[in-house]
């Protein structure tokens, strides 16, 4: 959520205290001052939320003519990637490659697990496999775990009803089947919710008609900034359009590593400026693509990096970003769109995608008026056991800020963690209120 501040108000802290100390932000921001200065100075491209591709086109000629630019990758990274998250759209020729179908006696076992969770009369954010034992429908979504991590990195369970069921025992369901790939959920906004409804406002305001008519339109490629697994709960469908697709990052990697490898040293420059909207620090940098511990690991957030007006516009005074990155900003979501995969979609799908190695967007869509509106529900997942990747020290503070934040947190910092089952809505016009920007 955004947090503005006035004069008489400090903005909220995007970092506890807790964290703070343990990876010692304030000399980190020491250290970066200089670099802001030199930085500031500078000329900022003309790049939005919206890709615009003969801008791109543009830039990349231009860029090119000048010269000048590394022909090589940088040292100690691959000139090619290989492995079962290399692939590209005509890999997968049958949806049962990346589809598990419940069956029958799956559906069954999930009733018994949900009797033998509700008898313990817990709220349904609860649920641990543990607590939702799945004698033989377990070892197939450990499987589908090491596919998310060790293999082509998405997977998709099919074959729940949500009219089924009571929305406890259905949110029990999805996060008990969700445990047995990822155990911990993370806090996906300043509030602290735990559950974000993917949707449309559904008012009839002019600013709400407005916000959901660019909320509908094409979403361009990124990831989820800080989850290993992104969790995508299908409760209802668009009347029309918007199916969610991947790529493979790895592929969009070998594809620049081949032809445009200074791309790749922008991309893994750590000087990428990240807005928190209106909290301190005002914002952060990091790398976008970072190569460690023999694996490529990409995460960003395109609204982090150039806002999505008008409704999140990037907060003045905070760097914009240079004309190498706006190119590569814009080539990763190009050759990835050359590259995706764009599974089917239907309502009751759990959708498990490596946000570590995998890029994804959402095609635009429509709601008719008088129907469901398509709604997704996000869940940021880690996996604790051994399976998530190591990460790189600015992405182990991320993880750390929206995974592990419990007891770092302190007075005025302190976040909390709210469970809305439902979406909120406003009482009087029913809008809904947090319709889940592309992350924190």
């Amino acid at each position: 959520m955004t947090m503005l501040s006035d004069a008489t108000t400090a903005p909220a802290p995007y970092y506890s205290q807790g964290l703070r100390a343990r990876f010692h932000i304030d000399r980190v921001r020491l250290e970066q001052a200089d670099v802001d200065a030199r930085l500031n100075g500078g000329k900022c491209a003309d790049i939005e939320y919206e890709v615009d591709e003969a801008k791109y086109r543009a830039r990349s000629t231009a860029r090119v003519k000048a010269g000048g630019l590394p022909t090589s990758v940088p040292d100690g990274w691959p000139t090619k990637l290989s492995g079962p998250l290399v692939w590209t759209s005509n890999s997968f020729p049958s949806e049962d490659e990346y589809v598990y179908y419940l069956t029958p006696s799956d559906k069954t076992e999930i009733l018994a697990a949900l009797a033998f969770f509700k008898s313990h009369n817990l709220d349904s954010q609860k649920v641990t496999k543990y607590l939702f034992p799945l004698p033989d429908l377990g070892p197939i979504l450990s499987g589908i775990c090491n596919d998310i991590y060790l293999g082509k990195g998405f997977y998709i369970v099919r074959g729940l009803d949500p009219d089924d069921y009571p929305l406890a025992d259905l949110t029990a369901i999805y996060l008990g089947l969700s445990s047995y790939v990822a155990s911990r959920r993370g806090r996906q906004d300043q509030r602290g919710s735990m559950l974000i409804h993917v949707m449309q406002r559904g008012d009839q305001s002019a600013e709400s008609t407005l916000h959901d008519s660019i909320y509908s339109s094409d979403k361009p490629f990124h990831t989820d900034t800080v989850t290993d697994t992104l969790c995508l709960f299908t409760q209802e469908l668009a009347s029309s359009g918007g199916r969610s697709t991947f790529a493979s990052a790895w592929t969009v990697y070998n594809e620049l590593a081949a032809t445009r490898p200074d791309l790749i040293h922008t991309l893994a420059s750590p000087d990428w400026p990240f807005d928190t909207y209106g909290r301190d620090p005002p914002f952060y940098r990091r790398a976008l693509m970072y190569f460690h511990d023999h694996r490529l690991i990409t995460s960003f957030s395109r609204r982090l990096l150039v806002g999505h007006a008008p409704f999140t516009p990037r907060s003045k005074a905070i760097p914009g970003l240079t004309e190498a990155q706006a190119e590569a900003l814009d080539a990763v979501h190009f050759i990835a769109k050359k590259h995706e995969i764009k599974p089917r979609m239907e309502r009751g799908d759990i959708r498990f995608v490596n946000n570590l190695g995998l890029l994804h967007r959402r095609e635009a869509f429509e709601n008719v008026q008088g129907s469901k509106p398509r709604h997704l529900v996000r869940i940021w997942l880690n996996n604790d056991e051994g399976m998530c990747w190591n990460l790189p020290w600015p992405l182990r503070l991320a993880w750390a800020r929206v995974f592990d934040d419990d007891f770092e947190d302190e007075g005025s910092d302190k976040r909390g963690r709210y469970w809305d089952y439902a979406p909120l809505r406003h009482p009087v016009t029913g809008r809904v209120l947090n319709t889940g920007g592309s992350c924190d």
